[in-house]
Order: C-alpha cells, then sequence, then structure tokens
C-alpha cells in the first residue's frame, strides 16, 4: 500500500492499516476531548429536578463534542476510504439524517422541545434512513426460514430506530453508563465487523469509538459534563442505524441481531421498567427515575460501582453478539431473545432489595429513601 487512501480502502486490511486506522481514532479522540473541554467552559447547564441523579448543576453539552468529532471522522472517512465506504447518496443521507438529528436534539437541550415535536424528528430522520440508506428486509425465523417483508420492512425499520434510540436516552442517567456502554458496544461491533468484512461498519464503529471517548474521559467517574439528549440521540440514532447498515448496505454482512445482542443489557432494563411501570397503572411515557440502575443508586450503590457492574455486562454482551454473528441465521433471534432473559437474575435482585428497603414499590410511587450518591 503506498497511499492514505489505500491504507483506508478496506481492501487488504494489513497490520499497516489497522495501525493507520488506530491513528485516526486517536486524532478523533483528541478532537472530542478538546471539545468537551471547551464545552465545560461553555456551560449549557443541567439544573437537577427531583427526577435526577444529581445535586448540583452541571454542563449537559458533552454531545456536541460527540457530534462534532464523529461527523469529522466521517468526513475523513469519505475523503480517505476509496472502496470501505457507502455509495455517495446512502453516504450522504446517513450523513444527513445523522446531522438532523443532532440538529434537533441541539436545539431540545438548548431551549427544550415538547415531546410531539422530538418525536415527530427521530420519525422524519428514521425515515428518511430508511427509505434512502438502508432498511430491514428480511429476517430468519426458526423453523419457518426467511420472511420477506416488503414495504412492511420500513416500518420495522423506523420502528427500531426510534425505540432504541430512546431506550438509549433513557438509560443515560448516571455519570459513564450511556457512555461507557457505547465504547464497549463500538468495540465489539468493529471487532465482528473488521472479521467479517464490514468496512464501513468497522471504520465507523472506529469513529463513534474515538468520538464517545473524548466526551467519556471527563464524564466517568465523576461527572464533570453529561452527554445531553445532543449525544444520547446522535449515539442512538448511529448505533441503531449501524445496525442495518451492517445487514444489508456494507460489503461484508453482519447480523441485524447484533447491535441488539450488544446493547441488550440496556434494551432488558428498559424492556422490564416499561413492564414494571405498566404494573402499576402509571403513564409509560412520563418522565421517572425507576430503572434498574436508577433504583441501584437509590439503594446506596454509587454511579461508578453501577456503571462497572454494566460495563461487565456489556462485555458479556459483547462475546454473546459474536456468538450470534456466528451462529446459524434462524437460531439468532431465539438467541438473542435468550440473551435479553439472561439478565433476570439482575432485576429480581434490585427489585427485591428495592422491595425490602422501600425504594421500590409494587403498588403505588416510589418512595425515596436511599439518598443519592453522585460522587464515587
Amino acid at each position: 500500500m503506498n497511499s492514505v487512501s489505500e491504507l483506508f480502502s478496506g481492501a487488504d486490511m494489513t497490520l499497516a492499516a489497522v495501525l493507520s486506522h488506530l491513528v485516526f481514532v486517536l486524532g478523533i479522540f483528541i478532537l472530542s476531548a478538546m471539545l468537551t473541554w471547551a464545552m465545560i467552559r461553555f456551560n449549557i447547564s443541567d439544573v437537577p429536578n427531583d427526577r435526577s441523579s444529581h445535586v448540583r448543576p452541571t454542563p449537559k453539552s458533552g454531545g456536541v463534542a460527540i457530534a462534532a468529532a464523529f461527523f469529522a471522522g466521517l468526513a475523513g472517512l469519505y475523503m480517505l476510504s476509496g472502496t470501505a465506504r457507502l455509495p455517495g447518496a446512502q453516504f450522504v443521507m446517513f450523513l444527513a439524517t445523522s446531522g438532523i438529528m443532532f440538529a434537533a436534539a441541539l436545539i431540545d437541550d438548548l431551549v427544550g422541545l415538547r415531546a410531539l415535536v422530538k418525536f415527530s424528528m427521530q420519525f422524519i430522520c428514521a425515515l428518511l434512513f430508511s427509505l434512502f440508506v438502508a432498511h430491514i428486509d428480511a429476517l430468519a425465523f426458526p423453523m419457518i426460514g426467511n420472511v420477506a417483508f416488503g414495504v412492511f420492512g420500513h416500518v420495522i425499520t423506523v420502528l427500531w430506530i426510534i425505540f432504541f434510540m430512546n431506550a438509549f436516552n433513557f438509560m443515560d442517567g448516571i455519570n459513564g453508563l450511556a457512555g461507557g456502554g457505547a465504547l464497549i458496544a463500538s468495540v465489539f461491533l468493529a471487532g465482528i465487523a473488521f472479521f467479517s468484512g464490514a468496512h464501513f461498519v468497522y471504520l465507523t464503529a472506529l469513529c463513534l469509538f474515538g468520538a464517545v471517548l473524548g466526551f467519556f474521559v471527563f464524564n466517568f467517574p465523576n461527572g464533570r459534563i453529561f452527554m445531553g439528549d445532543t449525544g444520547s440521540q446522535i449515539t442512538g440514532f448511529v448505533m441503531s442505524g449501524l445496525a442495518v447498515i451492517a445487514a444489508r448496505a456494507d460489503i461484508g454482512q453482519v447480523s441485524i441481531m447484533v447491535v441488539p445482542a450488544l446493547f441488550a443489557c440496556f434494551l432488558f432494563d428498559v424492556l422490564v421498567t416499561l413492564c414494571y411501570r405498566f404494573a402499576r397503572g402509571q403513564n409509560l411515557g412520563q418522565a421517572h427515575r425507576e430503572h434498574l440502575y436508577q433504583i441501584s443508586n437509590r439503594l446506596g450503590f454509587s454511579h461508578k460501582r453501577v456503571s462497572l457492574i454494566y460495563f461487565g455486562l456489556f462485555i458479556m454482551n459483547g462475546i454473546f453478539g459474536a456468538l450470534i454473528q456466528n451462529a446459524e441465521p434462524a437460531a439468532r433471534l431465539p438467541l438473542l431473545l435468550g440473551g435479553i432473559l439472561l439478565h433476570a437474575p439482575l432485576a429480581i435482585m434490585v427489585y427485591g432489595a428495592g422491595l425490602r428497603s422501600g425504594v421500590a414499590d409494587l403498588t403505588g410511587p416510589v418512595k425515596i429513601k436511599a439518598q443519592i450518591k453522585t460522587r464515587t
């Protein structure tokens, strides 16, 4: 390989190419860290309320640094990557929909948007992505085989992206949890994509890793800055989009089940919390502090300890995602569902401790008895 473009082409992943990719990620990390440092001083504050897990106003503009560094990485990827990128129109629409989502989330962080407006922007971006970038057109089911969805595949894609974006946002509530989870998932996705020949997903996951890492070093463990909706929305959109691109639009193919498997602990937390609130007759769309990680925090576990527990789960999920990628197509969906349900002991332990202490209640509003811990 004689040129920088060849090192990023993905045609021949030599040691020199991989080293060049790591240098590229280092550059994105440095840019993200510098921007995060600037955002701390710019200070768009998140003022605590009764649903917050912090007790003092804290900058929430870390997502600006994540998005800016990620977009810079994508621009570099487009100029240098050669064959390891989406076709021009698809790449532009992926960049455009991500940019629109970033702009809407930034406005929300700055001035606040009504829930209907936020949902409408999510819907528009997800629909544009499905129509012009990639969509889920078929899935393999046990004993049935491959089922084509036709036009309904666009509906499934839109629902998947909106659900994942909001699930990721729900889990961004304590220092390091969302950022650390995204870092671990990005590493595993990059590795799985690398060995599957999905060069665009591999390089884009590395871009996301570098962008989130520059923020993470300021967010964990002491929470000097939060990613805000800007960070959680752009990270959630990119990750959910990469799941579809990996399965339908890249040169190599990564199962659509891999990204959900990588985030199985987040998806389980969100789903079990929705069931918990539904059983109590509560408004599922209302903000709350009843996720498993939030109950754990109110039980006296520090942000650092809760996040480290989830990091361990993410590593387990990453190994599980690799196993799913290597499984037969028809076995992947049952494996994913089984992997999500494997987190049930966590719910049993947390709810059990919460019920015994009065922090959780199956019949009425949550009783907050434990002191919130925002420091490690």
